[in-house]
């Protein structure tokens, strides 16, 4: 008997030592530890969401948790987004935690956190590079200090060489990708075009129609950008030009 009641109270230590949470995504698609998220695109209204859910699989309490923006490789956290227990943080710095630590948001019992929670880079890095972006789901008791279990980690990847269905790809080209005083496009369809520098600010934005297109780049300094450019089919070209 007394061999069994320890069996039994070493099993609900278990049990209780494990995390008590879900996340899944719109498609109901459930995260696991060590997933990588990989998007071709970056920024707002570019598909590079990575939306969230987190549910409370605990049968009976209330679960306290936090995310912690763990690392990133070939990047920082100065052009990313989170947005969780009702904030958005941008300008992350490895190690910060959402909400602050020692605060913890708290999900009910059978509840599922509701819409807005993501995880978003819109920053285009060197257009060559892949961006790393590793996060971690931590559960505590109340107190925000003592952790559940052990976190859920996973990476949000920016690739930008990352190949496109040949349907969703725009028609386009670009004339050269080093440029003097015009940046000359031929354009098959309408886009809209956006100029990013390396730091990720926008410095140049246009739409254009069918046609032969010459943008004028002479009032930018003599350095490397990223143009972006979207159909209305919401396909997405980007492509790295140097000005000199």
């Amino acid at each position: 008997m007394k061999l069994k009641l320890l069996f039994l109270t070493v099993l609900g230590s278990v049990t209780i030592a494990n995390a008590q949470f879900t996340v899944t995504d719109h498609n109901g698609e459930e995260l696991h530890e060590g997933d990588v998220k990989e998007y071709g695109t970056f920024g707002y209204n570019s598909g590079a969401n990575y939306d969230f859910f987190v549910t409370n699989d605990n049968p009976t309490d209330e679960i306290y948790t936090r995310i912690e923006f763990v690392s990133a490789v070939n990047a920082t956290g100065e052009f990313f987004e989170l947005c969780y227990a009702l904030q958005c943080y941008t300008g992350l710095t490895v190690g910060q935690t959402l909400p602050t630590a020692p605060q913890v948001f708290p999900i009910g019992v059978g509840e599922t956190t509701g819409e807005g929670n993501h995880f978003l880079n819109f920053g285009p890095g060197n257009g060559t590079d892949i961006l790393d972006f590793t996060f971690a789901f931590h559960q505590y008791e109340a107190d925000g200090v003592t952790e559940i279990g052990t976190p859920l980690t996973f990476t949000y990847r920016y690739n930008p060489t990352l190949s496109v269905d040949e349907n969703s790809k725009l028609n386009l080209t670009i004339q050269s990708t080093v440029v003097a005083n015009e940046l000359v496009l031929n354009v098959n369809e309408p886009v809209t075009m956006v100029v990013y520098d390396l730091q990720g600010r926008v410095v140049k934005q246009a739409r254009f129609e069918i046609g032969r297109q010459a943008v004028a780049m002479s009032d930018l300094s003599s350095q490397a950008y990223i143009v972006r450019f979207n159909n209305e089919r919401g396909a997405t070209q980007t492509t790295k030009i140097v000005v000199k």
